[in-house]
């Protein structure tokens, strides 16, 4: 009876424990021919293996790319159909040899990958207020003839958001066609408020950018957002940058970082073009009316089933001055992480300084090593991040590689002045990225991002003096006095650097 009832507890004991070694087997072998990076494998190797139940759970909504397999057939094309009907796709003529190397033949890299070229005619303003930058939107809205499209991954409708949508409104009375895309995550204090019913009503077209529900999550990652922000009108202007559609006065403001400081770029000529491309795709594919796909993408006579923005020729002529811009999406719907291939090339390749801001600083090995190894051959680096984020497991996980940093000789600025949100890169004199992608994996491999390539000496100068204004009010890390911290926040940045893959 002894034995019979041992027997029963083994059989009882090993059937989950069969199941849950079987089930771990199964998606680390998936992992492993998924080719993932090295440590972004093994962390979900080691979850999956200790976390019996929730392990398989949250890989299964969190741990595949996926953002449904129609979006990521057809994404690329529908792209390369606007990138045609707008002649975006051609070179036009721009000398990559002017291009100090090797960003001339990486610029080369990006145009075969992405389909977008480097184009020269373009003008820019750089707005750094977020008052500054809604006046500027809610102008170029209300001179709006034609098309009106915005994309946000967060629209918060209060304070001075409010006269955004108010000319949205005043654009569709007067006969714009004009559409909103908003995430369904970033968004919700949107989606949930009276202006999307209000918006409609007027003629306006409000979509969810990736909606979030529980049978979707099956499908497709629950936390796979769009994080892109941009204001295109009439074809003529675009916007693009770090600002999200809110009110800094008043946005998270009981989460104790202060108000949120951002950047945003005007641009007119060739580049509103590019934008619009990303634009129409995305409007596109998150559009649920959307079904014949190979009736929208093949014939022109279906312009009704295309969003809101015209094949006609733009109005605007392009600017006369040269000013070179390239556009790189990124995210899980690309082929490649042509934005992270990108950064750490640059950062290997610079020769006498990287200056980096960021709000969300969590690099994986590969952007360590090529930072550390810029700074020991005599390159200048340095990384501006705010003193305080809205997340204290990413404030813990980035700080775990200050020691390391800070010991090859990279120096480190703590911006004092509030959450600065701002993203942009600046490698020697005349390489800039600027846009929307954080310093982490999350922005390298798993968001829509929106970046500018800028290959221009002014914009690089531009952007200097204004991130030495960050700098200005930054309090920069000491690297003996960063060697004494508590042990205990040695051990929280130890913990969470184990998440950073994840995060």
């Amino acid at each position: 009876m002894r034995n019979c009832g041992g027997a029963d507890l083994i059989s009882s004991i090993s059937a989950p424990l069969l199941i849950h070694v079987g089930l771990a087997f199964a998606l680390s072998l998936r992992i492993l021919y998924r080719k993932l990076q090295v440590n972004t494998a093994l962390a979900w190797i080691v979850v999956l293996i200790a976390m019996p139940i929730a392990g398989p759970v949250l890989y299964g909504l969190f741990g595949a790319h996926s953002l449904g397999q129609r979006r990521l057939k057809i994404g690329q094309r529908i792209r390369r159909y606007y990138q045609k009907a707008y002649a975006v796709a051609r070179a036009d003529g721009v000398d990559l040899a002017g291009i100090a190397e090797p960003f001339g033949a990486l610029a080369g890299s990006i145009a075969r990958e992405s389909g977008f070229p480097v184009l020269a005619r373009n003008a820019y303003t750089i707005l750094t207020d977020a008052g500054e930058i809604l006046e500027s939107m809610g102008r170029d809205i209300d001179r709006a003839q034609s098309d009106c499209c915005l994309e946000f991954y967060i629209i918060d409708p209060s304070g001075r958001v409010e006269a955004i949508l108010d000319a949205v409104l005043r654009a569709a009375s007067r006969g714009v066609s004009c559409t909103i895309l908003a995430d369904d995550y970033g968004s919700k204090p949107f989606f949930r408020s009276v202006w999307p019913a209000r918006l409609r009503a007027a003629g306006v077209n409000v979509i969810h950018s990736l909606p979030v529900a529980v049978i979707k999550s099956f499908s497709k990652r629950s936390d796979l957002r769009n994080h892109r922000k941009l204001l295109i009108c009439d074809r003529s202007v675009a916007y693009t940058g770090s600002f999200n559609l809110v009110d800094p006065h008043l946005f998270k403001s009981g989460s104790h970082v202060g108000e949120w400081i951002d950047l945003m770029m005007r641009v007119e000529g060739q580049m509103v073009d590019a934008i619009a491309c990303v634009f129409n795709a995305d409007a596109l594919l998150d559009t649920p009316e959307s079904k014949d796909w190979r009736t929208v993408i093949g014939n022109r006579a279906q312009d009704r089933d295309l969003p809101a923005l015209p094949f006609d020729a733009r109005k605007a002529a392009s600017p006369d001055s040269r000013i070179l811009m390239q556009l790189l999406p990124s995210g899980p719907e690309m082929a490649d992480a042509t934005i992270f291939e990108f950064i750490v090339a640059a950062i290997f390749n610079a020769r006498r300084r990287v200056r980096i801001v960021t709000p969300y600083f969590i690099p994986d090995q590969a952007v360590l090593l090529a930072l550390k190894s810029a700074a020991k051959r005599g390159v200048a680096v340095e990384i501006i991040v705010p003193e305080k984020v809205d997340t204290r497991i990413g404030q813990y996980a980035s700080e775990a590689s200050y020691e390391e940093l800070l010991g090859a000789g990279v120096a480190i600025g703590r911006f004092t002045g509030g959450l600065l949100h701002a993203k942009a890169v600046l490698i020697d004199e005349g390489v800039t990225l600027f846009g929307t992608v954080n310093m982490d994996m999350r922005s390298f491999y798993l968001n829509l991002e929106l970046s500018l390539i800028l290959y221009d000496r002014q914009i690089s100068a531009d952007l200097d003096t204004i991130i030495d204004t960050y700098a200005a009010r930054s309090t920069m890390i000491d690297k003996a006095a960063w060697s004494t911290r508590p042990r205990t926040q040695r051990f929280l940045e130890n913990l969470l650097r184990l998440a950073g893959p994840l995060l």
